[in-house]
């Protein structure tokens, strides 16, 4: 059904939007008996879950895997036959030296293997030794002192929200510059006084005040993912698609219409307005503009409108698109304030990733396990001020406070800001690479782009230069198998505290609106696992009322 004619139509449902926040919540409502219509704008669907042939290997070009946070991914997964997985090897941290001169090469930057027992680099317990091996004795010190404070510190409605400013309040900068900040810059390609603690680690700060530690608060996290790691049969709880993420999306698609629903790519929403006229908070039946489309100026620009625009009408429309086409169409609601749709949203960092098939038989011996994250080099943006007690020795002779050097001291050897070797950490992707070009063959990704940074230039020279930096195996051009450059730019906008807010807002104003449901990571949080459940519940609040 995906080439059938809509003008003059009439659908169950229809899906703005076919990135994984879309195809969750059509394949719900066929799941529900529902016969929806789901448009993209863009010539694919699946959004940042893309895939590429590289070297003849079919991988993913986005994102690869996700944290699993209760059962609306994990349970999807099954629902369609897929299987989790998760990575293999260990990955690693790129720092620079805790006092300029130390180290053994001549940048003093060297790789640090992940701390066994911590929750996006927060520690559980940070006189652990390879706690203190990352952050120096005197930061281990000042973060154990998490332990002494309050559970109030840090965790007050009228504490700063975002997540740079709770761990350094609580465990102090060790900790945030030479742990959180590498590993956050790496995963949401923010730094952490750009984003909400409660989006990026949820529950923590409640969990905090309630346990009285940050450190408790980690310990809780931690074992309960053991817990669920022990019940999905020792799987890690980041977890993936065995085959690739891709196939996640694939399937979806593919079992919505089956389902007897439609999807269409190149056509995008134009308007959206109840068909009753003005009584939209009132009205069951929605008519929405919809018109094929063609590229914008650039790949990250929104496709414009290129054709003859048709009219659907429908009882339940779900929002499941960009937050600019999202917001647009909203402004048709009658009785949504202004003020609802009159959002500023975050503008994400231009990111790069350049992929390399090579014959390297060096990377036999995984030197950097399944990867690794390059701390930032730019400022850190924030200093450690918790009030202690004045008899704590927590500051060093100059007043700052120690492990807080800035990174920006510290000149980084490489570009990238991440590293994965993607043959180790994704096992079938070695095989397919193997099965095709023979023994010593790996595949490897390079991920560039810092907030606030211009937008990264990056060929096979700076690509193979950086792979030497960072793993010390050098990969001649003539081992290069094969290569490929993918930019998304603007597509990870920074959840700030203040962001967060005013999308809760729009949520409250949207919740009178009959028929109507807006999903997304930019509503729904960073994360498939928090867009899946987002876009699982948007689409059952549609399914229930409908069927009575």
């Amino acid at each position: 059904m995906s080439g059938q004619d809509v003008r003059g139509q009439r659908w169950d449902a229809l899906v703005v939007g076919g990135g994984i926040a879309g195809l969750t919540a059509a394949w719900d409502l066929v799941r529900a008996g529902l016969r929806p219509l789901l448009i993209e704008a863009r010539g694919y669907t699946g959004g940042l879950v893309a895939a590429g042939r590289i070297g003849g290997a079919r991988m993913d070009l986005g994102a690869e895997g996700f944290v699993v946070r209760g059962q609306a991914a994990t349970s999807m997964l099954t629902e369609l036959g897929l299987h989790a997985t998760g990575p293999h090897g260990r990955p690693r941290l790129f720092l620079p030296p805790l006092t300029p001169g130390d180290g053994d090469g001549p940048s003093g930057w060297a790789l640090h293997r992940f701390p066994d027992d911590a929750y996006l680099g927060i520690p559980a317990n940070p006189l652990a030794p390879d706690v203190v091996g990352i952050i120096g004795e005197a930061a281990a010190r000042r973060a154990a002192q998490d332990a002494e404070l309050p559970g109030t510190v840090g965790t007050g409605l009228d504490d700063p929200a975002d997540l740079a400013s709770f761990i350094t309040a609580r465990m102090g900068a060790g900790v945030l510059n030479r742990l959180v900040r590498p590993i956050v810059a790496g995963i949401h390609s923010a730094g952490p006084e750009d984003l909400a603690a409660d989006v990026v680690v949820p529950g923590l700060r409640r969990a905090t005040a309630e346990l009285g530690s940050l450190g408790a608060a980690t310990t809780a996290v931690l074992e309960q993912r053991r817990a669920r790691r022990d019940g999905a049969g020792g799987r890690s709880v980041d977890a993936a698609v065995e085959g690739g993420l891709f196939r996640l999306t694939d399937a979806l698609r593919e079992a919505i219409e089956a389902g007897g629903g439609s999807v269409r790519t190149r056509i995008g929403a134009q308007w959206l307005r109840p068909a009753g006229g003005e009584h939209g908070r009132d009205s069951a039946t929605w008519r929405v503009g919809i018109a094929p489309t063609r590229r914008g100026p650039t790949p990250s620009d929104e496709p414009v409108p290129d054709g003859a625009e048709e009219v659907v009408v429908t009882d339940r429309v779900i929002l499941a698109c960009s937050a600019g086409a999202a917001l647009r169409l909203l402004r048709g609601v009658p009785g949504l304030p202004a003020s609802a749709t009159d959002l500023s949203v975050p503008v994400g960092a231009p990111i790069a990733r350049f992929t390399l098939v090579v014959r390297a038989p060096e990377l036999g011996g995984e030197p950097v396990g399944s990867g690794l994250l390059v701390a930032p080099t730019g400022p850190t943006g924030s200093t450690d001020t918790t009030t202690l007690p004045p008899s704590t020795d927590t500051m060093a002779s100059d007043g700052t406070d120690p492990g807080g050097t800035p990174p920006s001291m510290m000149t980084c050897p490489a570009r990238a800001k991440a590293l994965s070797h993607l043959s180790a950490k994704w096992p079938w992707v070695g095989a397919e690479l193997r099965a095709l070009h023979g023994p010593d063959v790996h595949a490897l990704r390079l991920s560039y782009g810092r907030p606030g940074r211009p937008r990264p230039e990056v060929d096979l020279s700076v690509a193979l230069d950086d792979v030497a930096a960072l793993t010390g195996v050098r990969i001649e051009p003539e081992a290069v198998i094969d290569h490929m450059l993918v930019r998304w730019d603007g597509t990870l906008p920074p959840v700030t505290p203040a962001y967060r807010e005013r999308t809760r807002h729009l949520e409250e104003d949207l919740a009178p609106v009959t028929g109507l449901e807006v999903t997304g990571a930019w509503v729904a949080g960073t994360g498939i696992a928090a867009v899946v459940r987002h876009a699982r519940t948007a689409a059952g609040r549609l399914v229930g009322p409908h069927d009575e």
